[in-house]
């Protein structure tokens, strides 16, 4: 079965096509990214790209996985544009939480529940 994951993230309109070029050199990313019905535009601004995934295997050494994480991590990192991409995952244990990237934070947050 594995450990399973809820991932979201999205991209601003200006890395759009450098995301989609990534994509088209790695089907199981694309495939990834598509299951479900998972990529969605114009979600918090004109052109923007939304992308959900629910119950996912997010593993490093998953070819499709670490496609997205590289691109994820070159563009707040290499290219210095925090604000361009917003990344979220939560593990099946609700602390395991990594999220990076600046673009719709106000929109696209983790807010743990609270327990009585």
């Amino acid at each position: 079965m594995g450990y399973r994951s809820e991932v979201v993230f999205a991209i601003h309109p200006d890395k759009v096509s450098d995301f989609l070029a990534v994509l088209s050199g790695c089907q199981e990313a694309y495939d990834l990214c598509r299951a479900n019905n998972g990529m969605k535009t114009d979600m918090f601004e004109k052109g923007d790209l939304f992308v959900a995934m629910n119950g996912i295997k997010w593993y490093d050494g998953y070819k499709d996985v670490d496609t997205i994480d590289e691109f994820i991590r070159k563009v707040i990192e290499d290219d210095d544009e925090p604000d361009k991409v917003r990344f979220l995952r939560v593990g099946e244990d609700r602390e395991d939480i990594q999220e990076c990237g600046e673009y719709a934070y106000d929109d696209l947050n983790i807010i743990p529940a609270s327990i009585d």
